[in-house]
């Protein structure tokens, strides 16, 4: 058996897609599959995958298209190396760069500049007959600045798209209850015969008297500092909202450091609707780092927020959602004193969470001034939903005799009548642990020790128009780890992420439950709260 390197793919590659390789070995050994910028002697390494075994297949996953980024992988020639490593046993350090043999002739690929959408097909919200329909799709393309035309390749007579990308149409009323269908494509303005980019668009259909939505699928995601740690992250953040036909997601990590911020860029990449806590210092770091995705409307004069946390009202046809963020103290993380691989909470555990401010956010300025809300609830349902910095009480077993028992901020929750939704639909802990950080988190170095994994991003609800069908955590591809390492100085591994975040995101499905009357009362409303 010779050693052999080759493409697992015969479709044309382009940045931002991954990159299946597959390959094979005489003998096992710290082999590797390098990628090279570049196509003769002066290529550089830009990445690089482990090659366990005799065989296999590794992928180059979240290649960026920034040639601007010193470690972009944006359009043109590349190298594919089949490598063997430092020898079994030996030291690895600076000198894992120096130590490298090529195992075949390298293998040149071409990463193509033709126009891309970050996802190939993707359902829009519910529309209703006889009103209009407007899906804007420019946001979702990759055209490495080329001026480009879009165009309907097929589907319903009713929608039509204009050379902007606006996707358009008004669908007939005897079509409720199914979908509208339109294939869309876009190609470089300038030469007519280069490739196309192609997506797929559903439109789900209800009548004018049927409730707007009997389902909602809702999102907590932590961004990871803007998703600014790997390459192409916003690309990353709308493939996942889109693929997982999301319709709102709580952000929490975004910031305002250049304006519009991240929270309203991805809104108008995506044609949704946005609210993001506001800037109100000198410095975005001080402000709370919090934000609100949706697909349907946001009524933002029925809209608050509070210091900690900012509360969005979703309208859903007749049914508001009051939807509020929340991003809890990060300091003293009480994991950290558990006992390593249990989940008890000890007295060491108890004065670590007492050093933080979490409980007392939670009870003082969430809980607190959300009472007029939460006292609503069953007409208006109540969602609190982000990152806790802490686990549940649910999960843990508590070896203290005075309060708190066990972590207060859900325990509070569960207190004011809030369900968690992933242990509602998840009862067993030991079943179903419903981890969210980290997947790439996995060792402390500060503390040299294993970082302790647990379920710390939540949504909570109140009320009886919501019923969890159910809820998962998502993460994608298969992460490395954000940790630090000789042979990554230039370009650490985890820049090339598929999956743009260090917490897993939390999705949870609604039953919307629709009364034959359920009075609409607007004498709660304001800005803040």
């Amino acid at each position: 058996m010779a050693n052999r390197i080759s493409l697992y793919t015969s479709e044309p590659l382009r940045p931002g897609a991954d990159i299946p390789v597959f390959y094979e070995v005489e003998a096992e050994g710290d082999n590797r599959v390098a990628l090279y910028r570049g196509d003769g002697a002066d290529a550089e390494c830009v990445t690089f995958e482990h090659a366990p075994g005799k065989a296999g297949l590794v992928w180059f996953s979240g290649l960026s298209t920034d040639p601007d980024q010193d470690d972009a992988i944006s359009p043109g020639p590349y190298l594919l190396k089949l490598q063997g490593t430092v020898a079994p046993g030996q030291a690895r350090g600076d000198s894992v760069r120096e130590s490298v043999t090529d195992l075949t002739e390298p293998l040149p690929f071409d990463l193509t500049s033709d126009p891309y959408f970050v996802t190939s097909s993707f359902t829009t919200a519910n529309a209703i007959t006889g009103q209009p329909v407007c899906v804007p799709l420019a946001g979702l393309l990759t055209s490495f600045g080329r001026p480009v035309l879009f165009a309907k390749d097929s589907g319903d007579e009713w929608l039509s798209v204009s050379p902007a990308g606006e996707v358009t149409g008004v669908a007939p009323g005897a079509t409720h209850g199914g979908y509208g269908h339109i294939v869309v494509t876009a190609h470089d303005a300038d030469d007519l015969n280069a490739a196309v980019a192609t997506v797929a668009v559903t439109v789900p259909l209800r009548a004018e008297t049927d409730p707007v939505a009997d389902r909602l699928r809702v999102a907590t995601w932590n961004m990871w500092y803007d998703a600014t740690r790997v390459l192409n992250g916003d690309d990353k953040v709308i493939r996942a909202l889109l693929e997982e036909d999301i319709d709102l997601v709580a952000l929490q990590e975004v910031h305002r450091y250049q304006e519009p911020g991240t929270v309203r860029r991805l809104a108008e990449r995506l044609g949704w609707y946005y609210h993001q806590y506001p800037r109100l210092n000198d410095d975005p770091i001080d402000d709370k780092d919090v934000g609100l995705l949706s697909r349907y409307p946001i009524d933002h004069d029925a809209s608050g927020l509070g210091e900690h946390y900012l509360r969005t009202a979703v309208t859903i046809g007749a049914l508001t959602l009051q939807v509020c963020t929340v991003h809890l103290d990060h300091t003293s993380y009480g994991p950290d004193k558990a006992p390593p691989g249990t989940r008890r909470f000890t007295p060491a555990v108890q004065a670590q969470e007492d050093a933080s401010d979490r409980a007392e956010e939670m009870k003082d300025h969430i809980l607190a001034p959300l009472t007029p809300f939460t006292d609503r609830a069953d007409e208006q349902p109540v969602l609190i939903l982000g990152d806790f910095n802490s686990p549940s009480h649910l999960d843990w077993t508590s070896e203290v005799s005075t309060p708190p028992f066990n972590w207060p901020a859900t325990q509070l929750l569960e207190d004011a009548a809030f369900t968690d939704s992933y242990r509602a639909v998840h009862p067993a802990p030991s079943a179903n642990l419903g981890l969210t950080w980290s997947p790439v988190t996995l060792w402390r170095q500060e503390l040299q020790r294993v970082e302790p994994l647990d379920r710390i991003d939540f949504i909570f609800h109140k009320g009886s128009r919501l019923r969890p069908l159910d809820s998962h955590t998502l993460v994608t591809g298969n992460p490395a780890p954000a940790e630090e390492h000789p042979a990554w100085e230039d370009h650490p591994r985890y820049r090339y992420n598929t999956w743009p975040s260090d917490h897993a995101a939390l999705i949870t499905t609604y039953e919307i439950q629709h009364p034959s009357l359920h009075p609409q009362d607007s004498s709660i409303d304001g800005r803040n709260d």
